[in-house]
Parts: structure tokens; sequence; C-alpha cells
């Protein structure tokens, strides 16, 4: 495989939680890195780096952003736990991913690194390992879902024409700070601080510290094999065992009842009715519910632990350094 020493990075969707972490950590390894951002700069004002606003859909933007780099960290996504009404999810993580390959293809880039999610594959059966080999969501699976597992194999497809090489990595639920915007989990640990969540749903997921993916998603630089997928995922925590941290840590009261699946389920007409009365994102979709019930007590991260050294922090840190950083900045 051929050395990659890449003094030149971009990375698009910079300004969110996994892309504004990755431009510091490039920065303070010394890179030189051009950030691409949409809207919102507020997660790259204090960074030494080239700042570019663009469209990740604008071949023009594109074509300008990735020249004369040698690596290419595609963070760019719509995320959502509400569906895709306007279908911009599925067109920008999948038809601007298409874009960002071509572009990088013809501007010879060395390697992509392509941020995707473990929500790209099949959770179920819920026994046994949860590695990188599980098959992928269809048409059939939620709109994020799928489009996280068509970006991946536009990716992968036609390699006998391309002689960039393709890295996908797969974060499980990223927490901690810098998370600007916030992030919907940024948000939940918000609430629970201020006491705004009533109760606690069953299930739980996995969770992952940002800068645990962020080391990793640089260490794939130099040490992510061509056309290989890792795993970034961290430790799976309970619903019930995760509010428990974020007391021990706040020092805030948490709710210690936990509501059945079916209950939840039957709430949703309800919760849609207010979201929309209010103006407000629903407190909980058919999406989130799906996502803590199928959350997969077993994801392995031992080909990134191997391959990437990847780590994983204890979730105390990640969420004690998220409040901390966060009422730093929101005094």
């Amino acid at each position: 495989m051929a050395d990659i020493r890449a003094k030149s990075i971009a990375v698009t969707g910079a300004s969110g939680h996994i892309g504004n972490v990755v431009c510091r950590l490039l920065a303070e390894k010394g890179y030189d890195v051009k950030a691409m951002f949409n809207r919102d700069p507020r997660g790259l004002d204090d960074l030494p780096v080239t700042k570019i606003q663009g469209d990740i859909l604008s071949r023009e933007d594109l074509s300008r952003f990735v020249s004369g780099c040698e690596v290419v960290i595609h963070c760019a996504a719509v995320i959502s736990i509400n569906g895709d009404p306007d279908g911009r999810v599925f067109k920008t993580n999948t038809e601007g991913t298409k874009l960002m390959k071509e572009l990088a293809e013809l501007h010879q880039v060395k390697k992509i690194i392509h941020i995707s999610s473990v929500h790209a594959v099949q959770e179920y059966p819920l026994s046994g390992v949860f590695d990188e080999n599980r098959p992928y969501k269809t048409e059939q699976d939620f709109r994020y879902d799928y489009s996280k597992a068509k970006a991946e194999q536009i990716l992968l497809q036609n390699k006998s024409f391309s002689k960039t090489q393709i890295v996908i990595l797969r974060p499980s639920a990223v927490i901690g700070p810098f998370d600007f915007k916030p992030s919907e989990l940024g948000k939940v640990l918000l609430d629970f601080y201020h006491r705004k969540i009533p109760v606690l749903p069953p299930g739980g997921y996995n969770f992952v510290d940002v800068r645990d993916v962020a080391s990793s998603i640089f260490s794939a630089i130099e040490n992510g094999k061509d056309r290989e997928i890792y795993n970034l995922s961290g430790r799976y925590y309970s619903m019930t065992q995760f509010a428990k941290v974020i007391q021990q840590v706040s020092g805030q009261k948490v709710p210690k009842m936990v509501l059945p699946f079916w209950v939840l389920q039957a709430l949703l007409p309800f919760v849609k009715w207010y979201s929309r009365f209010i103006g407000a994102a629903p407190s909980f979709t058919k999406e989130s519910i799906h996502a803590l019930k199928s959350g997969h007590p077993n994801m392995d991260n031992s080909k990134a632990a191997k391959n990437l050294n990847h780590a994983v922090r204890p979730l105390e840190e990640s969420i004690r350094d998220f409040y901390n950083w966060h009422f730093s900045i929101n005094q």
C-alpha cells in the first residue's frame, strides 16, 4: 500500500461536532487544514485553519475545495431522527458523497476518509457480535440509516477506475465537548441537566467520545487500509445507567421511572402534534425509540483498536468535559 504523508487535508462538515474536533487535532499536529462549512462556522472560530463556506452539493465549491489536498476527511452529512420530509437527508448524504468522490479522484487526492455511522448496517440479531461485516440497511429502513449505507456503497464501487484510497469509519453515538450546535445527544445532556426529562426510556446505546473518534480518524490518515471499514464504537449503557452517570457527574437529580416501549409508541402521535403546535423538534421519535430498542450491547471495535489505536475513555469523563466546556462558553 502506498505511503501517505499528507500535510494538506480537506475536512468537509468541518464545523460539526466530529468535524471541528478533527480540525483541532490536525491543526495541533501541524497540518494545513482546509475546513468547509455550510452555514454556521462557530466550531472553527478559534482555529488556525482555512475556513471555506460551501455547499457539499455544488460541483464548483467542492472542486475548488479538494484541489491541492492529499487527503479528504468527509464528515459532511445531515443527521436526522425525524424522517426526511424534504429529501435533504438522503440527497446530501448520498449525492454529496458521490460528488466528493468524483472530484477527489479528478484532483488525484490520495485518500478519502469517510465518516459513516454504525446505523448503516443492521442491528438485529442483537445476539452475537456487531462487527464490520453486518449487512447494509435497505430502502425499507429509516431514511437516514439507508442514506449512510448507500453512501458507503457509492464509495466502494468501481475500484478499478480509481487510485484514490477509501477508508470508512463508523462511529456509534458521539458524545463530548466542542458540541457547538448542539447535537441531538448534546441536547439530551442539557435536558437532563436542566431536569426537563421526567421519565426514562428503556433500552440503551453505545456511546463514544468525540475526541477518541477524532484520534482514530487522525490515525487512519497513515494506518487506514484501502477499502477497509472500521467500527469506532465505545461502550454500551442502558438509559438507566446513562442517567446515573449524569447524576454522578453533574450533581443534578435524574428520573428513575422507566416507561415501557409500548407506552412511548402510543405517545408518538401526541408528541408529534405538540411539537408542531409549539414549533419545536419532538422530544422523541419513532427513530429514536428504535435506536434505543435495537441498541446492540456488543459492538466490536477490536479492528479499529488493532489498526488505528482506537481507545475508549470513560463515559464519566466525556459527560463531565461536555458540561464543563458548555458552561464555560455560555456563562
